[in-house]
């Protein structure tokens, strides 16, 4: 096994010229498969299948690792057999069709009111920059505009006189929301 492990760093190093980082993190990818291989005394690589894969796989998440990490390792293996079948070392891949556990989503971090004041009662410049400057952070604030959302405004989605904006939001799906005060103020201005 390791000699196909060597085979196989030396040829993402000279033929695809990955670099060294990449090849580290694979190579502590596949160390943790020929560990487990060893312990489940499988002697190479064919003997490895789908359910050793998952196997592995849930030993690694119950240990701590990422969903992140675990689809990493799942690439580092497909890789590898990749290669050893284009050798004719290996005919089939044991990390196919799995898939890693799905990783923990991160909630967006907010920007507290005290901060969203400082911003918005800043010391903004008395000019056309300035001025368009505060009336975007008056819309994102006042409407709860996503970033995206706002970047991608067209004068044309703003209806001022009823207080309200049009946006084109995640999955393309149509928003409409109210526009405060100020940020009419703003936008007026």
């Amino acid at each position: 096994m390791q000699t196909d492990l060597d085979a196989y760093f030396e040829h993402l190093r000279s033929e695809r010229q990955m670099s060294p980082h990449t090849l580290d993190g694979y190579r502590r990818d596949l160390a943790k498969v020929v560990s487990f291989c060893d312990k489940q005394r499988l002697a190479d690589w064919q003997q490895l299948k789908s359910p050793h894969v998952r196997q592995l796989i849930a030993e690694q998440h119950r240990q701590g690792q990422s969903g992140r990490s675990l689809a990493r390792l799942l690439s580092s293996m497909r890789g590898l057999y990749r290669y050893l079948n284009q050798e004719g070392r290996c005919a089939h891949d044991p990390a196919a069709g799995i898939s890693a556990p799905k990783g923990e989503r991160r909630l967006p971090r907010l920007l507290d009111t005290d901060r969203a004041m400082q911003l918005l009662d800043g010391g903004i410049e008395d000019d056309f920059i300035g001025h368009r400057d505060q009336a975007m952070l008056e819309l994102f604030y006042s409407s709860g505009l996503r970033l995206a959302e706002l970047v991608g405004l067209n004068l044309d989605q703003l209806d001022l006189p009823d207080g309200l904006i049009q946006v084109q939001g995640k999955g393309n799906k149509a928003r409409v929301l109210p526009v405060g005060r100020k940020a009419r103020e703003a936008l007026e201005a």
